[in-house]
C-alpha cells in the first residue's frame, strides 16, 4: 500500500515540477513549501493562475484579470468581429468597413453603410477626390475645398495644386463661371463662358431675363400660366389686349393654344366656333338650343313649326302656305299651293 509521503511527492511533481519536489520528497511532512501563491488544493496552469479563471476574467502575467478586448480565447458579441483586439461591427464601422483595417477615409468615404464605404448618402468618391460635407471634391482644384475640406478661397482667387492663388482671368469671371488656368478664359459648366445677359447655371448658360425656368436667377421657376419678362414672373401681356375668350401666347392673341379665330368665328372655351349656326353656342358662347331647335342666324328656331325656317334654317314658306307642320309648308291644313294660299280657309289660288 502506498504511503502518504509518496502520494504527496507525486502530486508535488505534477503541480510545480521536479525542482520543488526535491526539497520535500522522501519525508512524511505537511510543511512542504510549494512557493508563494500556490494552493495545494487549487490546480494551476504552471504560471500562477488557476487552470480556469472565473467568468469575465483571463490569465495575464500569472494573474486572473478582467477581460478587455478580444482574442482567440475571448469571443465578441454576436454580430461583431475582433479587429486588433477590439470588437467592432464590420457593417457600420468606418475604420473597419466590411473587413478589419478597411478605413473609409482612405478610399473616398466618411461613413460605412452595409459594409460599403459611402460619402454622406452617395457612393464613395472616385480616386483623387476627398469626401467633404458638401460631397466629393478635388481638393487640388476646388475653390470651396482647397487643400482640405471646407477651405474656401477668397473672392478673385482659385485653387491651384491645393492652394488658393490669384486667377489669370482678367476681368474676373462672373458669378457661377470658373477660370480655366490653361487658357485663362472663363467657362460655364465645362463649356464656354456666357454671353452678355446670360447667367451660368448648373446646366449651362441661361437667359434669366426671359427663361421661365430660370427667371431672375438660376432655378427660379415661374408658376404655371406665367411668363418671364425682364427677369420677373407674371401673366403674359399682349398689345393691344386680347378680346373676350382669347389668350395671349408669345405676345400674340390666340384661341386656346392655337391662333386667333378667323372672320365670323368666336373663341369659346379655347375652340373657334361659328355662333350663327352652332346649336351649342347659338348667338354666343354657351347658349344652347333646345332638342327640336336649330341655330338660325344666331337665334334658336323650331324648324318643325316656324314658317320662316320650315324644315331648315332660311327655308321660308312664303305666300304659298300659311303654316309649317312637322317641317312641311301647308295651306289651310292641305298641301302647299303652287302660287298663293288665300286666308280664311279659301285655299289655294288658283284652285
Amino acid at each position: 500500500m502506498l504511503d502518504s509521503a509518496f502520494i504527496r511527492g507525486l502530486l508535488c511533481c505534477l503541480l510545480v515540477g521536479l525542482g520543488a519536489c526535491a526539497q520535500g520528497s522522501g519525508d512524511d511532512r505537511d510543511d512542504v513549501d510549494l512557493g508563494p501563491g500556490v494552493d495545494m488544493t487549487v490546480p494551476t496552469d504552471g504560471g500562477g493562475c488557476p487552470m480556469t479563471c472565473p467568468d469575465g476574467q483571463e490569465c495575464r502575467d500569472g494573474e486572473c484579470v478582467p477581460v478587455t478586448g478580444c482574442g482567440p480565447d475571448t469571443m465578441c458579441p454576436i454580430g461583431e468581429s475582433c479587429c486588433e483586439g477590439t470588437c467592432v461591427s464590420l457593417p457600420g464601422d468606418p475604420d473597419n468597413c466590411g473587413a478589419c483595417g478597411r478605413v473609409c477615409a482612405d478610399i473616398g468615404g466618411n461613413r460605412c453603410t452595409s459594409s460599403q464605404c459611402r460619402c454622406n448618402d452617395l457612393a464613395r468618391c472616385e480616386d483623387g477626390q476627398t469626401c467633404c460635407d458638401d460631397g466629393c471634391a478635388d481638393t487640388m482644384s476646388d475653390g470651396a475645398n482647397c487643400g482640405a475640406c471646407g477651405v474656401v478661397c477668397p473672392a478673385g482667387q482659385g485653387c491651384t495644386d491645393g492652394a488658393c492663388a490669384d486667377l489669370p482671368c482678367d476681368p474676373a469671371c462672373p458669378e457661377g463661371e470658373t477660370c480655366d488656368l490653361g487658357s485663362a478664359t472663363c467657362q460655364c459648366a465645362g463649356g464656354p463662358g456666357c454671353a452678355a445677359g446670360g447667367a451660368c447655371c448648373a446646366d449651362g448658360c441661361q437667359d434669366t431675363q426671359n427663361d421661365p425656368d430660370n427667371c431672375g436667377g438660376c432655378g427660379v421657376e415661374c408658376p404655371d400660366g406665367q411668363v418671364c419678362t425682364e427677369g420677373g414672373c407674371g401673366a403674359e401681356v399682349c398689345d393691344p389686349p386680347c378680346g373676350p375668350g382669347l389668350t395671349c401666347n408669345g405676345g400674340v392673341c390666340g384661341c386656346g393654344s392655337g391662333p386667333a379665330c378667323g372672320a365670323g368665328q368666336t373663341c369659346c372655351g379655347g375652340t373657334c366656333i361659328d355662333t350663327q349656326t352652332d346649336a351649342a353656342n347659338c348667338g354666343g358662347c354657351g347658349v344652347a338650343c333646345g332638342p327640336a331647335q336649330d341655330c338660325c342666324s344666331g337665334r334658336c328656331r323650331s324648324t318643325d313649326t316656324n314658317v320662316d325656317h320650315c324644315g331648315g334654317c332660311g327655308n321660308a314658306c312664303g305666300s304659298s302656305a300659311d303654316e309649317c307642320v312637322e317641317g312641311m309648308c301647308r295651306c289651310n291644313g292641305g298641301p302647299e299651293c303652287l302660287i298663293e294660299c288665300l286666308p280664311l280657309g279659301v285655299g289655294c289660288f288658283p284652285a
